[in-house]
């Protein structure tokens, strides 16, 4: 039997931007200003309430990273800390 050909790709698709419509006096965008007021009071709102104050989730995981050594804020692997150890113990 014949080879079939794939069929040819869609015509690529033409985005027409219609022109705006008659301007509404005071609105921005697709807000009035009474509902532009009420959003931008939602959203004044919602930033008092951020929590800025880092808190610890799991006190077992923050005391195990306390303890472990760290060389320039990086944690040390288990054998490289019993050699840096022996080496601050010679100095």
């Amino acid at each position: 039997p014949p080879q079939r050909r794939p069929p040819p790709p869609p015509p690529p698709r033409i985005i027409t931007f219609s022109p705006p419509g008659p301007r509404r006096l005071g609105w921005v965008g697709a807000y009035s200003p009474e509902a532009r007021k009420r959003r931008i009071a939602r959203f004044h709102a919602k930033r008092k309430r951020r929590v800025w104050k880092k808190s610890v989730q799991y006190d077992v995981r923050k005391n195990f990273a306390d303890t472990r050594l760290r060389v320039k804020g990086r944690f040390v692997k288990k054998e490289d800390e019993v050699l840096l150890k022996e080496l601050v113990g010679l100095a």
